[in-house]
């Protein structure tokens, strides 16, 4: 009986080891990559203000993503360009944002995957 209860507290405590010293090795794992995803995108960012410091303040490059959103030919609705106009500006909180044109974006992917997303985010 004891060397039944000695064997189940040493077959525990291994099994604890190996599934927290595999748990430390992915969390190493995850680390080294988030690291070198960062480094890797910091030296794009890097390599752009750099770019941007030769050239004259007209010709550079923005900083931040100008949002182009093109209104349909035929509506004018000017309460419209506010809603959308303040949810671009609340979005990006910057004054850096101008919006040039309102457009209807179009319909990406099937009828399948729209009917999905109606299905999906209707409420209760």
């Amino acid at each position: 009986m004891g060397d039944n209860i000695t064997l189940s507290i040493t077959i525990l405590l291994t099994g604890f080891a190996v599934v927290f010293s595999v748990l430390l090795i992915l969390i190493g794992i995850i680390k080294i990559y988030g690291t070198v995803i960062y480094n890797i995108q910091n030296k794009k960012q890097t390599k752009k203000a750099s770019r941007n410091a030769d050239l004259p303040k007209a010709e550079r490059e923005p900083e931040e993503p100008v949002a182009v959103i093109e209104a349909e030919p035929g509506t004018d609705d000017d309460a419209l360009i506010a809603v959308i106009s303040a949810a671009v500006y609340s979005m990006y909180s910057s004054s850096d944002v101008r919006i040039k044109s309102i457009r209807k974006a179009g319909t990406r992917g099937s009828a399948w995957r729209s009917a999905g997303l109606a299905d999906n985010v209707r409420p209760f």
